[in-house]
């Protein structure tokens, strides 16, 4: 059961559109000879499964012999052996293997073996899945259920409300399907059938073309025809035909084939294009919620303001109450009108609801909404009748009240699907794994490839032959056929290491293929694949129901009726109440009667009851809970599971393979003799390889270790090799004899034990271990110890379990003695060995008898009793498939610290549960009460009905989002394994690799005869191909190439005689001197600025320091970046600078050619100490500068990386007084850590003035509308000094002056420099309004008659406003950053870093911090682990994705002498690679510092931004001053009516709030970050696409460019040639030919006999490396080709001068095809055999893939494309006609196109020149933009200011468009900021309030202002969403390759 090897690990494949590239591979033409034709046309049929009886085991060993020696098998599928029961059940396909062969297999191991009949039972029980649309409730479930409980033949059923889905067990011979859907939508709900639970497969097909009914009709017969069809159903109307049939006998392109022959052509079809299954349901059913709700609130919001705001408006107010019949007025009308479509159109759903519910005699949340809202419409349709009939009738309508009831419910319902939609992601990401498209191959007789397509994977029958090339996903379940690579297998098994496959290997539908070509068969599709099996394992866990969930359950019975009866209840209450004056009528509000107050506290009862909250408190807690144990890698079977587990406090372990790895190993080995242990593990594995017994295997696999360069080690031939039973084996190796084998072996051969030996083999013997002795030549030479290893971290999940309370014990089949061994080891205490299964479940019921909750740990056979009658059974997801079946919880990553993730997660799930059930019971209980009016007698608060509905639909939601809720820290996430590897001794190091020390040297050499690009390419790959070479630049222009190297790997005198064998001259011209840089850049981290006027006052002070060159602050990124002359001034002079203006300034990087680490020392600090440690480290070489901090025991320290590092001085402080210091790395970040700390203290903030704020907020505006609580507040103390003006004033004098603190610094900072930020602005508003207030409350003190109004909520909720804005723009900030950021986490935490002798030996490895690497460190990369550092490989060999770096899809092959770049992914081999560039010199560290220097640069349209803000605070302050001056006056003057003036404020007052509105809606920061924020945004954005934009400056020119210069040679084309075309002119096989002629051109290093070679690798890819035919006699002719004897004939290879010379004639045909080529620019080579013209060969330098549609595109976008080239006319000419471009310059030098480019600009264009080479630099430079292409020379992407990453034409597009579009933000930026601070200044300055009585508060105008950044901030945001234009992303983009 494939099942059990699930792991839910996402797989990204980052991918950038259609464009990106995909590997391409050509075909292969044949099979094996292994697999004859005849097998291939007979591989069809199902799986063979076949029982054997095998006698002779003992032990899990032998069994494990066994199952090894039969999975060794081809054709094989799974094996289990059972030791108990002495049997071996085998699945294999029999066209590789039959019955017979197995039997032998397992003979040949050594035990007998007989072949048994299994007769298999029909299954009698079928589980069938439906989806159940319209239940709202745990009613409807619950009602549902008994539905189909009542059902004869139904044996269980369950209905979850979370998934919305019905699991019915069912007898298919007593019912059909059909019977179930009907009985569901007897109840009144929709039943869509998901699958029958048949053991057949279901697929939807579309019709096209089909016009009448008769066409159907035909093709329904046609279909029922073919074998395998189940069942067809027609849906004439939508053309669809759903069809079920059996996998094994047809499939669906069968169908497609048949319908598409019946109509003669007639007929298309295609799978049925909807998403099926449960997201696609979900997506529609949030995007109807979506729509009720935008259409309810278009009619609801009016109703809303004409109710309950327009009247507070005077002149609208007026407009509203005019009459039109009688007493109706106009606003009474407009609102019946509009809430009639919210009632009865948008909200019929409710009645429909209510209908069905009521039908079948239950009540659910849907009738409760009906009756609420009902009564508020009829009574307020009766009140407007009356109204229109009556002359005095004052009527109070509630329409209001059921279209914002109808409103609330829907968006609460979105919300409520939107969450349930996130409790199932975990099916969601299983389901993605499986691939989109498939290529499927069609085989010819003899098995040869004849054709290949893309299909789509549903599409994938039985049988089918499937090619999987690299980085492709695997499309399904089969096994190996032809081709070997390794399949990442970690989404299904966990496991992080590849896996290796070849033919007759299983493999795995979604896992992804790393390196090689692979065919597969399909064996089992659709809904029998793993992963189907998988999903619908999670599916049945998350619909199994916890026994808790039955409380709901009971209580969801009666909760409805209850509900509408305490409704009534309440209605009536009030009403008598009221009829007979209960209570006073003071308590009625005057705009109503009794009956309406009656009547809206029963409505507010029926709506604020929510019985969802309870039904969904279990199942979605259950759903998110399994789904986040899939992702760790538990598979918990639903909430019984989760229930139980959470109970657990005994836990039963079983030993093997599930305490200890479950097989052999070599643990430990003394050589007693002087001998290398590589030599001594060659011989030993010799001998042992030739025996099958566990133990040998185990011997082998450790002796492998020595050999891990070599996938498949061959080892020394065993001569006269004796297996001597239960003793050992014997051989003759090298004619050396050898023994391996026991203590009475060694004996029996007279062989004398040492003393040494005998008592390590007591030790072995000790710690219940296996010792073997090795004898060689007569002479004890070692002794080995093997045993069944412990797991990793068994002691320690053993430890947990005890902290947690949970007691374990260990039962085994095993011996007493290796049971108490392996217990002491591992920490248990409770032992029982020796036990019979059935000894493991009575042990489990005694525990379970004593009281215990027992949880059984295992993962065999025998461990099945014990796992059913544990009260939980966990599962080893790599045991057997009876195992899993049996348990509760599989651990299907077989990691044993999963129990405690199980454990944890199961508590934390049902704490959430309890959580849930306490929210859901309490809300009814508690908001029941005060809907019905419990408070109002005392304190006149009630809650109106739309109110109550809405806390009615925050409650599900509210449910929804604790279950929802993620558990998190799961307490076994410390001890997850990371993949472990011995130490690989080499013994075959050289002694230059030894001492690889020193810097890297650059040489210049000369170089001629080269005379054109090709020439250039081979000169650089001839160089490159030497060991120890980084980089290689050659110029053919200037005849130079320029060489970096490393000396200890390679010298110039090699390199020049590379250059030379490559069949040019080479001189040494010199090794040039690096000279010292004249001119750093300093990086400095500037916080507490808030606006642009900020960053202007501190770019401003750093320009005018002497030395520095330019200065740079960036507001959003809150950074400075300063050029200054080092021998003028130093970097601390630049901090002073920035801290005297009165920010802080933190260092982030110096710009020396130096590196700073920080270490924490801990110890005894005395200030001896301190200056002895500093005087220590200065005294190191290589250390520039020392800095100690003695209060934070901070050491920071500069030094050169070339020379020492970090390891040196945390040695030398450790060392210095005997080791009384501890020396670690200083734990800060960088940007990201300032960006936590700035959010983290804004939230900080935000809470504490709430805390404070919320009361000021309540007294002053809330509670002096409650009658009791307004009485309290207004208790007089002095004289007209109020209780709660003392309240406000307290409260809001520390979020004032403690709180609102930054903003006094920031004022007086600000100030003090002579400039105006947004801080002066809020300190002067908020201290407006609270000192005016002191003054109010003082006076009132003194006077017994003064009234006047406070504003202490004005300041407070000022300031807590601001501050919510500030922590909202530092978090949306922080979003801006996040490439960097990522990029930044490519690097890995921790190395493995080893240590080699002298012989080159390898002596130790440990984990270092990776910061801690140095240069030249050897640090050893594990397959799956990330590169640690910059280096080159100097042993082993692998293949490392650099798809994070270069945008390459496909993983690059590495071995000795390559290099590999820090943050890369090593795939499948281990490297040892030495660091060459660490710390801030490694790429990515350069690539990082790239990308923030073009975050850094300002785009000149921000200079606008930084004009203004100088001029803006002042301006503010004066219209500020000047508002409140001419209110103010005004009012004094009687300027307007007193009524304009509210009761509780005065002319002076209403002034003075507008003036402080005025001062705090102004916004600076809105335009200071609105070019800034895009712009990084924009930045970040392009290096995801692989485009790297250097900065504003290059993203303003870009969008503007209307011409671009093409460069030709790299850029337009590939830059190499290649063979694209090939014609024979003899009967001869092509492989063959191509045999032939690589034989003889491998030998020549030109350029066009290397594209040859290339090519003819292409018909032997399944070797690596394939090795050629000899070439004798060769010989290559200068200027012409080359001649060369082959397999004893006679090959000549060259152009047609060549064979003219050889007299050879050229045949007619051949002379054609040459001037062919000539005509297309290609160049033809002849191939002649034995003196015959063979073929022709056509070899050029082929366009990039899509350059035609580029050039198209960019027609389209109205860019001129222009092509540049230092190529002949003739080339030139025809590459240009084959692109697409009119306008060619050929034969042009660097200078030419640099002239081309200013011509250009002066005709007026907009220029950008596109380019790769040295010779395109002065071009690059000259134009507005310079793009280089990525795989380009080190001095264009120099001197670009566009890099495009991945060297794809199409970025040039991506570039261009993304900086349009980065611009166009910019200017709707601009737009919102200026257009926000022009509109809402004279709105706050009260301009609308003479006409419209409207006035904007100061808290709300702060507000706004808060706001108003955050938008910005947002809007840039949206950039993130960036996709490329629709024209490029329809092309196709093919692979791009360059060397």
């Amino acid at each position: 059961m494939a099942a059990k090897f699930l792991s839910l690990a996402c797989i990204r494949g980052e991918s950038f559109g259609d464009l990106s590239p995909r590997p391409r591979y050509p075909s292969m033409p044949k099979y094996p000879k292994g697999v004859s034709s005849d097998e291939e046309k007979n591989m069809e049929g199902s799986e063979a499964r076949a029982l054997f009886s095998v006698t002779g085991m003992t032990c899990s060993a032998c069994a494990g012999s066994v199952e090894k020696a039969v999975k060794r098998l081809p054709g094989i599928r799974e094996a289990v052996v059972d030791v108990l029961n002495n049997r071996a059940q085998v699945m294999f396909y029999p066209s590789f293997v039959n019955e017979e062969t197995i039997r032998e297999t397992i003979e040949d191991v050594g035990f007998q073996a007989t072949l048994m009949k299994e007769e298999a039972s029909e299954k009698s029980t079928q589980v069938c899945r439906i989806r159940i649309k319209g239940m709202t409730c745990t009613s409807c479930s619950t009602t549902v259920e008994s539905a189909l409980q009542v059902i004869p033949g139904v044996q269980k059923a369950q209905v979850a409300l979370a998934t919305e889905e019905a699991e019915v067990h069912y007898d298919p011979k007593t019912m059909s399907y059909n019977q179930l859907l009907q009985a569901i939508e007897d109840t009144g709900f929709v039943a869509i059938l998901i699958n029958t639970g048949e053991d057949m497969s279901k697929i939807q097909l579309k019709i096209d073309g089909v016009r009448t009914y008769n066409s159907m009709r035909m093709i329904e017969t046609s279909l029922e025809a073919l074998p395998g069809v189940q069942d067809i159903d027609i849906d004439p109307e939508l053309k669809k035909i759903s069809l079920s049939y059996k996998a094994d006998v047809t499939g669906p392109r069968n169908f497609i084939q048949v319908i598409e022959s019946t109509g003669s052509g007639r007929f298309k079809a295609m799978i049925f294009p909807e998403g099926g299954g449960r997201g696609s349901y979900r997506e529609e059913e949030i995007r109807q919620y979506y729509k009720s709700f935008l259409w309810s609130l278009i009619f609801t919001v009016p109703v809303f303001l004409t109710s309950m705001v327009f009247m507070y408006i005077p002149g609208l107010k007026h407009g509203l109450d005019t009459k039109v019949v009688n007493m109706m007025s106009i606003g009474e009308l407009l609102r019946w009108v509009l809430s009639t479509p919210v009632q009865f159109i948008i909200g019929r759903r409710f009645y429909i609801g209510s209908y069905k519910s009521l039908k079948h005699g239950a009540a659910n949340m849907d009738v409760l909404i009906a009756l609420g809202t009902n009564a508020a419409y009829f009574y307020s349709v009766y009140s407007v009748l009356r109204a229109a009939t009556s002359q005095d009738f004052q009527s109070t309508d509630f329409f209001e009240t059921s279209a914002m009831l109808i409103s609330f419910i829907l968006l609460g319902k979105y919300l409520e699907v939107l969450a349930k939609g996130k409790t199932s992601e975990a099916i969601a990401k299983l389901m993605d794994l499986a691939p989109e498209t498939a290529t499927l191959l069609t085989l010819d007789s003899e098995g040869n490839v004849i054709n290949e397509e893309e299909t789509d994977s549903r599409l994938i029958q039985r049988n089918d032959v499937i090619k999987i090339v690299p980085g492709a996903k695997v499309a399904s379940d089969g096994f190996v056929v032809w081709g070997q690579s390794h399949v990442n297998e970690s989404m299904i098994t966990g496991e992080s290491r590849p896996v290796a496959k070849r033919k007759g290997d299983t493999v795995i539908g979604g896992t992804v293929n790393e390196n090689g070509v692979l065919h597969i068969k399909a064996t089992r599709v659709g809904s029998e694949s793993a992963l189907s099996q998988i999903v619908r394992l999670v599916e049945s866990a998350q619909m199994a129901k916890a026994p808790v969930q039955k409380f709901a359950d009971r209580i969801s019975k009666y909760f409805v009726p209850l509900v509408i009866l305490l409704s009534f209840s309440t209605w009536l209450a009030w009403f008598l109440a009221g009829k007979f004056g209960a209570y006073p009528v003071s308590w009625i509000p005057s705009s109503m009667d009794s009956f309406q107050l009656a009547l809206q506290f029963g409505i507010s009862v029926m709506v604020i009851a929510c019985p969802c909250a309870l039904g969904l408190a279990t199942p979605t807690a259950v759903m998110v809970g399994t789904g986040v144990g899939a992702s760790q890698g538990v598979l918990i079977k639903g909430g019984q599971a989760l229930e139980s587990a959470h109970k657990v406090n005994c836990i039963v372990f079983d030993k093997t393979g599930t305490l200890t790895i479950g097989k052999p190993l070599v643990v430990n080995t003394k050589l007693l003799k002087n001998m290398v242990l590589r030599d001594f593990y060659e011989l030993v594995a010799a001998v042992e390889a030739n025996s099958e017994h566990p133990l040998a295997k185990a011997v082998v696999e450790y002796a492998k270790k020595f050999r891990d360069d070599e996938e498949s080690p061959v080892w020394p031939e065993a001569r006269d090799f004796e297996s001597i039973t239960g003793h050992g084996v014997k051989a003759t190796v090298r004619n050396k004899e050898i023994i391996v084998g026991n203590k009475s072996l060694i004996l029996d051969q007279n062989i004398d034990i040492p003393l040494d030996a005998e008592e390590m083999l007591a030790e072995v013997e000790g710690f219940a271990q296996t010792g073997i002795l090795v004898a060689i030549d007569g002479e004890l030479i070692g002794v080995l110890a093997i045993s069944d290893p412990l797991k990793p971290s068994a002691r320690e999940v053993i430890s947990i379990l005890k902290s947690m309370k949970v007691k374990s014990i260990m039962v085994t089949g095993d011996n007493w003695g290796t049971a108490n061994s392996i217990a002491k080891e591992v920490g248990i205490d409770d032992v029982i060995a020796e036990a019979e299964p059935e000894h493991k479940a009575e042990k489990v019921k005694e525990l379970q008898a004593l009281g215990y909750t027992v949880a059984m740990v295992g993962d065999g056979i025998n461990d099945s009793p014990a796992l059913v009658a544990a009260d939980v059974g966990m599962a080893i997801g790599a045991g057997t498939d009876i195992a899993i079946e049996a348990a509760d919880i599989v651990l299907m990553k077989s990691n044993l610290e999963d129990v405690i993730t199980a454990i944890d997660l199961s508590r934390k799930t049902f704490t959430r549960i309890r959580l849930n059930y306490i929210w859901a019971l309490g809300y009814n209980l508690l908001g029941i009460p005060i809907a019905a009016g419990v408070l109002f007698p005392s304190t006149k608060f009630r809650l109106p009905p739309w109110i109550a509905g809405a806390a009615m639909a925050a409650s599900s939601l509210l449910t929804l989002a604790s279950g929802a809720r993620k558990n998190r820290g799961c307490c076994a996430g410390l001890l997850w394994p990371k993949p472990r590897y011995p130490s690989m001794p080499e013994g075959d190091l050289s002694e230059g690799e030894k001492k690889m020390e020193g810097p890297e040297a650059k040489a210049l050499f000369s170089v001629t005869g080269m005379t054109c690009s090709a020439c250039a390419g081979a000169v650089e790959k001839a160089v490159k191909r030497l060991p120890g070479i980084k980089e290689a630049a050659v110029d053919v222009l200037s005849n130079r190439a320029q060489v970096m190297f490393y000396p200890s790997f390679v010298n110039e005198e090699t390199i020049c005689e590379a250059i030379e064998d490559a069949g040019f001259e080479a001189a040494l011209i010199a090794t040039e001197e690096m000279n010292e840089k004249s001119i750093q850049v300093c990086r400095i981290h500037v916080k507490g600025m808030t606006s642009t006027s900020c960053s202007s006052t501190v770019e401003s002070a750093l320009q005018a320091i002497h030395g520095v060159q330019k200065a740079q602050v960036a507001l959003a990124t809150e950074e400075g970046e300063i050029h200054y002359d080092p021998k003028i001034l130093s970097y601390n002079q630049l901090l002073e600078a920035v801290k005297d203006i009165g920010f802080q300034a933190v260092l982030v990087s110096k710009g020396e050619n130096r590196c700073k680490i920080q270490l924490k020392v801990d110890g005894i600090w005395t200030d001896d100490s301190i200056e002895m440690l500093k005087e220590s480290l200065q005294a190191l070489p290589g250390v520039e500068d020392v800095h100690i901090d003695p209060e934070l025991k901070k050491i920071s320290t500069s030094y050169e990386s070339d020379v020492t590092g970090p390891r040196n001085f945390i040695k030398m402080i450790e060392a210095y007084k005997s080791g009384h210091f501890k020396a670690t790395i200083f734990p800060q970040g960088g940007r990201g850590s300032h960006r936590r700390q700035e959010i983290e203290h804004y939230y900080k903030s935000f809470l504490w003035s709430l805390v404070f704020t919320v009361p000021v907020f309540l007294t002053s505006m809330v509670f002096m509308y409650i009658p009791g609580l307004k009485r309290g507040f207004d208790i007089k103390i002095v004289n007209m000094m109020s209780f709660g003006m003392i309240l406000r004033w307290v409260l809001s004098t520390p979020v004032q002056f403690i709180i609102g603190r930054i903003f006094y610094v920031g004022s007086y900072k600000a100030l003090r420099h002579g400039s105006a930020n947004m801080d002066v602005l809020i300190a002067l508003g908020t201290n407006a309004a609270y000192f005016f207030s002191v003054y109010v409350v003082l006076r009132s003190a003194a006077s017994p008659d003064y009234e006047a109004m406070d504003f202490f909520e004005t300041s407070s909720m000022l300031i807590s406003f601001i501050l919510l804005g500030k922590y909202l723009e530092s978090f949306a900030k922080g979003k801006t950053s996040e490439a960097i950021a990522k990029l930044m986490d490519l690097t890995p935490e921790t190395a493995t870093l080893i240590t080699i002798d002298e012989k080159g030996d390898m002596t130790s490895e440990e984990d270092i911090d990776c910061r801690l690497i140095q240069k030249n460190d050897v640090i050893k990369i594990i397959p799956g682990a990330k590169v640690a550092s910059d280096g080159l490989v100097i042993a082993g060999q692998s293949y490392v994705n650099e798809s994070m770096i270069t945008g390459e899809a496909q993983p690059v092959a590495k071995s000795k002498g390559d290099t590999v770049i820090g943050g890369t992914l090593n795939e499948n081999g281990v490297l040892h690679i030495k660091a060459t560039r660490v710390g801030s010199k490694s790429a990515l560290s350069q690539i990082v510092r790239l990308m923030e220097s073009a975050q850094m640069a300002k785009a000149p349209v921000q200079k606008l931004a930084d004009r203004v803000s100088k001029f803006f605070v002042p301006v503010v302050v004066v219209l500020s001053f000047s508002t409140w001056l001419a209110w103010f006056l005004t009012g004094k003057l009687k300027g307007y009516p007193s009524s304009w003036i509210s009761s509780s404020t005065d002319s002076f007052e209403l002034a003075l709030q507008f003036g402080i509105s005025v001062m705090v809606i102004a916004c600076p920061c809105a335009l200071g970050l609105a070019t800034p924020t895009a712009v990084m945004v924009g930045t970040g954005v392009g290096a995801s696409q692989g485009v790297l934009i250097k900065g504003g400056q290059a993203f303003e020119n870009t969008q503007k460019v209307n011409c671009i210069v093409f460069d030709k040679t790299g850029t337009l084309t590939m830059g190499k040639p290649v063979v694209v075309n090939t014609k024979l002119f003899t009967k001869m096989v092509l492989r063959e030919f191509y045999e032939l002629v690589a034989a003889a051109e491998v030998n020549s290093e030109h350029p066009l006999a290397k594209a040859i070679v290339k090519y003819a690798k292409k018909f032997r890819e399944a070797e690596e490396s394939p090795v050629w035919p000899e070439a004798i006699d060769f010989e290559s002719v200068p200027g012409h080709g080359v001649k060369a004897t082959v397999r004893n004939r006679k090959i000549v290879v060259g152009n047609k001068s060549l064979m003219f010379h050889q007299h050879i004639d050229i045949p007619a045909d051949a002379k054609k095809i040459l001037a062919e080529t000539e005509r297309s620019a290609q160049t033809g080579i002849l191939v002649s055999i034995d003196g015959e013209i063979t073929g022709a060969l056509a070899v050029a330098d082929p366009l990039k893939p899509n350059a035609r549609e580029v050039i198209s595109i960019l027609k389209s976008m109205k860019v001129e494309s222009i092509m540049v080239t230092g190529d002949n006319w003739g080339t030139a000419n025809s590459v240009a006609k084959e692109v697409g471009i009119t306008t060619v310059i050929a034969e042009a030098k660097p200078v030419d196109k640099a002239e081309k480019v200013k011509e250009l600009q002066a005709a007026g264009y907009i220029m950008a020149m596109v380019g790769d080479g040295i010779n395109d630099s002065p071009a690059l430079v000259a134009a507005d933009v310079g793009m280089a292409i990525g795989a380009g020379t080190d001095i264009a992407i120099e001197a670009a200011d566009i890099v495009l990453l991945k060297s794809n034409l199409e970025d040039v597009i991506t570039a261009i468009d993304l900086s349009r579009k980065t611009f166009s933000r910019i200017r709707l930026n601009y737009f919102w900021a200026l257009g926000y601070n022009l509109l809402g200044i004279p709105i706050a300055a009260g301009v609308l309030f003479p006409s419209t009585g409207f006035r904007l508060p100061p808290w709300i105008a702060g507000a706004a202002m808060a706001a108003s950044s955050v938008s910005v901030v947002c809007s840039s945001l949206l950039l993130k969403n960036y996709r490329r234009p629709e024209n490029q992303n329809n092309l196709e983009m093919k692979e791009i390759q360059v060397e």
